[in-house]
């Protein structure tokens, strides 16, 4: 097979992991290219490459990134396989690409047992041994700074909703954002629910902690408002009914869900960045995002669950203090979600090769 792009011809192999290597180059040269050429040329370009790689695409139903034998890897290299493995490792703070690749590897394995495991008992047991041993491999090489910018960005971003309210943080990690909340604004109870042990020793936390599975949990009291920042998207579609409830539960009538999480059409934004860093939605995610979702899907959803007036922020509101309390129905996040043009375009818009605005799920509801 071959694949002519501006005159070049690419030798493509019946081999599917290296197909999806060649498919990614390319495509990070368009991104390169974009910022040498004028506007009207660039889109001449974008469309003639991605014309000519889809229609190679098409002769190659699935894309398996994970290598069947050594047999199958014949002389291809970590590099060759995880093309951006060494970008995300940057990103990452200086994890070393090894340890990426065995954090990849046992997130896919565990990706795949977990959809196809039928037993919500088993499923528990999965997400417990998985975040053990994936947190033992990134902090043996980084550390969560405690001063990152992003939780006070976060906190003055929800500063309407949390303000003087009792907060259950459900997925606290180690407690950052309710320990910045505590520091920024006047509030009520903070509490914080997660899987893994925590570090901080109890008198030195702002908060409750408890540890206890996310997926299906009870708590001893209802509040004002349950937080959800990056936690979603870590559970399996059987699992989210159960979560949905637990977290409906947890507050009281008329309270406020605040919920965060990656958009699947500018994934993967999971460790299967490796593969494909660029947050173009050309590789699904295959480590421990079970749930990547969108505007689209999560309205409903929470509307079904027994949530109400679902909201958002503006595009780019989080960066905005002048309209950061503005709450807008996500009517233009759906827009952009349905229109691959009008996603195209946006992508135009990038830094460091990625979207600047990649239409991340930052939802606001009130339990009916």
């Amino acid at each position: 097979m071959e694949l002519r792009v501006s005159g070049a011809v690419v030798k493509v192999r019946q081999n599917r992991e290296q197909f999806a290597t060649i498919w990614i180059r390319i495509a990070d040269q368009i991104c390169e290219r974009q910022m040498r050429v004028l506007p009207t040329t660039r889109a001449r370009q974008n469309r003639r490459i991605v014309d000519a790689v889809f229609e190679v695409k098409k002769e190659i139903p699935v894309l398996s990134f994970a290598p069947e034998s050594s047999h199958t890897l014949g002389m291809q290299t970590p590099n060759d396989l995880y093309p951006h493995a060494e970008w995300v490792s940057r990103e990452y703070g200086g994890v070393p690409v090894p340890n990426l690749i065995e954090i990849f590897q046992m997130e896919k394995e565990f990706h795949r047992r977990i959809l196809e495991t039928s037993s919500a008992a088993d499923r528990k047991r999965q997400y417990h041994e998985l975040y053990e041993r994936v947190h033992l491999l990134k902090q043996r090489d980084t550390q969560e700074a405690p001063d990152d910018p992003s939780y006070d960005r976060l906190v003055l971003t929800f500063r309407r909703e949390l303000a003087g309210r009792a907060v259950l943080d459900v997925g606290c990690g180690n407690g950052l954002f309710l320990t910045r909340l505590a520091q920024l604004l006047p509030h009520g109870e903070l509490w914080g629910l997660d899987t893994s042990s925590i570090k901080t020793p109890n008198d030195e936390r702002p908060f409750r902690f408890i540890q206890e599975d996310i997926t299906s949990f009870s708590v001893q009291r209802r509040f004002d408002v349950v937080f959800s920042h990056q936690v979603f998207e870590h559970i399996a579609p059987a699992d989210i009914p159960a979560h949905l409830a637990s977290i409906r539960k947890a507050l009281l009538d008329g309270g406020t869900f605040i919920v965060c999480l990656p958009n699947r059409y500018w994934g993967p934004q999971d460790i299967t960045r490796i593969l494909d860093n660029t947050f173009r939605g050309r590789v699904p995610a295959q480590g421990s995002h079970l749930s990547e979702s969108s505007y689209t899907e999560m309205t409903p959803l929470l509307e079904k669950s027994g949530f109400r007036n679902v909201k958002t922020l503006l595009p780019l509101g989080a960066f905005i203090p002048a309209i950061r309390a503005v709450r807008v129905r996500p009517t233009i996040n759906c827009l952009l979600e349905s229109s691959p043009r009008l996603r195209a375009l946006n992508n135009l818009l990038s830094m460091h090769r990625k979207p600047i605005f990649k239409n991340p799920i930052m939802i606001v509801c009130q339990r009916t």
